[in-house]
């Protein structure tokens, strides 16, 4: 796709399968019918673009089979309703220091940054435009992902980084070496994107810096239609701060702005948060990343499970544009409006007594169904009042007992007395009487 002025629409995500542990995996292993799945549900959400880590290594282990599955996802993606960016040039080959282990040299891998092999990497992106380059799916090249990555970029980009991000980084112990291997990394980048514009003189390219402090010392921003950067940074002033440091970038150069990384819940850095944020500054945007599956980031990153049930619906929510009232106009909720929480309370001191008299195998299923019953009474008014952490939801707890041919009635009896008391503190509910205290 030609490029265009304004990419203020682009809702997108990274994508790795759910059922890959890598990239390296999905793509040797592609499977049409899961991508078809979650394209579905990345459409239903309302996003619109997909970011691919596409492995060489898995372009110089089956050329033919690669070529044709990156076509099928973005032809899947496309007619979903889904644009496709693709990273031209991602794997370790293409750092410096690299060191391929057994199966990559017995694969052909070698250094990339190498002048010497700079047309292995030319012809590599000959092959993916024939591919690719052509489908009206496919947005912009993603010339390299994070090329600044195993560098700490403090000592390159001083001037600009941020203090606190200067105070985590390391000092390398030879700096005229360290120096070296990131301007190897620039001299590769500027040969391969002058390469690229001859072979296709049409679609749009970008890079996926890692930070936004990098763009200028890497003498990449004349070169390239979007001005992208990624950020995982842990507080709205820092993410502001960044947004200011790119609409400056964007407003000197004449150009578009991108955030094709962002969201991480280890990283203090809420889906919500970013994406409010980035509404507010006009920046397309790729979350990392679409699928809750079996990869490295799985903990801290994704938004649906391959199901299609998700996490966290104030992400699914961010992404439509609805996001949490944090102002002075916001209502708590009251869940006992109508007395529900006294009934509640009032079901489960019946059913505990209930369960504890007769013999034990007495009426026994027929006694813990009414345990749980109690407990997802009050489940429901703790979570639809938000009393409860959202990660361990109570009504998953109960649907878990249910699936177990013989749940472990006392179990669930001590458990059913700490809802009581979770939903009383939140209600403010006093004494066996179940009178609420008005404050």
């Amino acid at each position: 796709m030609k490029p265009l002025g304004d990419y203020s629409h682009i809702k997108g995500f990274n994508y790795t399968a759910s059922y890959a542990k890598n990239d390296y995996e999905f793509w040797s292993d592609y499977r049409h019918d899961v991508v078809e799945r979650e394209m579905g549900y990345a459409q239903r959400i309302g996003f619109n673009s997909a970011r691919l880590f596409t492995p060489h290594r898995c372009y110089v282990e089956n050329r033919e089979r690669f070529l044709a599955n990156l076509r099928d996802f973005v032809q899947t993606a496309w007619a979903h309703g889904i644009s496709s960016s693709p990273i031209v040039y991602f794997g370790r080959e293409f750092y410096p220091d690299f060191q391929p282990d057994e199966g990559e040299a017995a694969a052909g891998l070698t250094d990339m940054l190498r002048p010497e092999n700079y047309p292995l990497s030319c012809a590599y992106f000959d092959d993916l435009y024939e591919a690719v380059g052509q489908e009206p799916g496919l947005i912009f090249w993603d010339v390299s992902n994070e090329p600044g990555y195993h560098t700490p970029n403090f000592v390159t980009f001083h001037e600009q980084e941020p203090a606190f991000r200067r105070e985590m980084d390391p000092v390398p112990e030879d700096m005229e070496a360290f120096r070296e291997k990131q301007e190897s990394v620039w001299r590769f980048l500027h040969h391969v994107i002058a390469h690229m514009r001859e072979k296709d003189p049409v679609n749009a390219i970008g890079i996926g810096n890692t930070y936004a402090y990098e763009i200028e010392p890497s003498g990449t921003a004349p070169l390239v239609d979007i001005l992208i950067y990624h950020d995982y940074f842990e507080t709205r002033k820092r993410v502001r701060d960044v947004c200011d440091m790119m609409k400056a970038l964007g407003e000197k150069y004449g150009k578009p702005v991108i955030n094709n990384e962002t969201g991480c819940l280890c990283r203090a850095n809420p889906y919500d948060m970013e994406l409010e944020i980035l509404q507010e500054y006009g920046f397309g945007y790729y979350l990392f990343e679409l699928m809750v599956g079996q990869d490295m980031w799985s903990q801290v990153h994704g938004l649906v499970y391959p199901d299609g049930t998700i996490r966290d619906p104030s992400a699914i929510a961010a992404v439509l544009g609805f996001f949490r009232n944090r102002g002075p106009s916001r209502i708590p909720t009251l869940v006992n409006r109508e007395g529900s929480a006294n009934r509640a309370i009032a079901l489960a001191t019946r059913a505990i007594a209930e369960a504890g008299s007769g013999l034990y195998c007495e009426r026994q299923k027929e006694k813990t169904e009414g345990l749980l019953e109690a407990a997802e009474y009050i489940a429901n008014l703790l979570e639809a009042g938000e009393h409860v952490p959202m990660h361990s939801l109570p009504t998953a707890r109960i649907a878990g007992y249910r699936r177990q041919e013989t749940p472990d009635r006392e179990e669930i009896i001590g458990w059913l007395y700490e809802l009581v008391r979770t939903l009383q503190k939140a209600c403010r509910i006093t004494g066996e009487s179940g009178t609420e205290k008005r404050v």
